[in-house]
């Protein structure tokens, strides 16, 4: 029994056989694709948490290139003094190009590598180089995927044109019948080489900064098209993952801004339509029309010119989505699970959802005017 106890006891002591000392690792917190020269050129973006100086930077950009996504990976090995360690990827981000052609190697890749914990964001770079949004600085954060990431997480609950989009969400999307995978996109705005700079995140006012986009559409793999801001928000009321939404209510020549922070869409699928019932409520922000706001019946118009707000938004995301044919919203895997006889006899689902019926029905109250009963232009007159 000693034995025993005196063997386990060495193991905890002697640690794990395979241990190894942080400093060993280069920490690889973003990775850009792009394409080049028919394959693949991959951009690492490196922790540097042992800088000597201060004046060091915090962060460097390492690329290889390959035909395939781990040549180009074992080519930027080559330029590293320490060994690559991505289990603190925060966001992956992928160029137009690679995004059209198919992202199903890179994908398979970062599912197979066995350091990939797939707890990240992906993203697509509109109308620059992927490595060119990793490589962007901000003041407001110390590395870019950092900035990146953080942007996305606040922004999908506070816009409601921007998804969640990680990469299992993606992978699951992907995976499920009838259900078409979305992704977000970002741009650069400003010098793209001077934001690239250490001095940029000096400045009170940037070179250059990053600031998402629309969302992309996707077929299988492979991206389709691109929604634009209204179409975005209207996907996302469709798919029911609105946290906060600001739209503008019109009201007159003017518009009462209204937030809704209380969002719920229910569905029913039948053979031959689909239906989304959605229920919103919200409060108001800016008032600049001449509204009496303590009139019941000027309310309830206004709530009834949401509701035309809400579904227009939807509706456009419906007509995007038909004319790519693409179910984004995972109608077809809602149809799946009730008919999956029926569905099973559909050759081209992408096809056939082309021609389904969609009904909706929005219904839109207010909650609150905010701190002010009446617009303070009455108040004044």
């Amino acid at each position: 029994m000693k034995k025993v106890f005196v063997f386990f006891l060495l193991l905890f002591l002697t640690g794990c056989w395979n241990y190894k000392e942080l400093n060993e690792y280069a920490i690889v917190t973003g990775m850009a694709v792009d394409y080049k020269d028919n394959g693949y050129e991959v951009s690492f973006l490196i922790a540097n948490g042992n800088k000597s100086e201060e004046s060091e930077a915090k962060t460097s950009l390492l690329t290889g290139e390959g035909d395939t996504i781990y040549n180009a990976i074992k080519n930027i090995s080559l330029v590293s003094p320490k060994e690559l360690y991505i289990s603190h990827l925060s966001v992956v981000i992928f160029s137009e190009e690679i995004a059209r052609r198919g992202l199903l190697n890179v994908l398979d890749f970062l599912l197979r590598d066995p350091q990939s914990h797939q707890n990240f964001y992906l993203l697509l770079a509109k109308d620059t180089k992927a490595s060119d949004i990793l490589s962007i600085l901000s003041p407001l954060a110390d590395y870019p995927s950092q900035n990146i990431a953080s942007n996305i997480a606040n922004s999908s609950k506070l816009q409601g044109k921007i998804s969640d989009a990680s990469f299992n969400l993606f992978i699951e999307k992907y995976l499920s019948p009838g259900f078409e995978p979305i992704m977000n996109s970002m741009i650069i705005l400003g010098d793209i080489e001077k934001g690239q700079t250490s001095d940029s995140q000096e400045k009170s006012k940037q070179d250059a900064y990053t600031k998402l986009d629309s969302l992309a559409l996707f077929h299988d793999d492979k991206l389709v098209g691109w929604a634009d801001q209204e179409e975005s928000i209207g996907i996302d009321l469709v798919l029911g993952e609105i946290g906060t939404l600001y739209f503008n209510v019109p009201c007159g020549d003017q518009f009462a801004v209204t937030v809704s922070d209380d969002y719920h869409a229910s569905y029913q699928v039948k053979k031959d339509s689909f239906y989304i019932k959605a229920e919103a409520k919200g409060t108001l922000r800016e008032v600049d029309c001449p509204i009496n706001l303590e009139k019941e019946e000027e309310m309830k118009s206004l709530e009834k010119v949401a509701e035309k707000e809400l579904r227009k938004y939807m509706v456009k995301a419906i007509t995007k989505a038909k004319n790519l044919e693409v179910d984004i919203f995972g109608i077809g895997s809602k149809y799946y699970q009730k008919y999956p006889k029926e569905f099973s006899k559909i050759k081209d689902w992408n096809q056939f959802f082309k021609d389904y019926p969609i009904q909706i029905e929005v219904h839109f109250s207010y909650t609150s005017k905010g701190t002010l009963e009446q617009s303070l232009e009455r108040k004044t007159t």
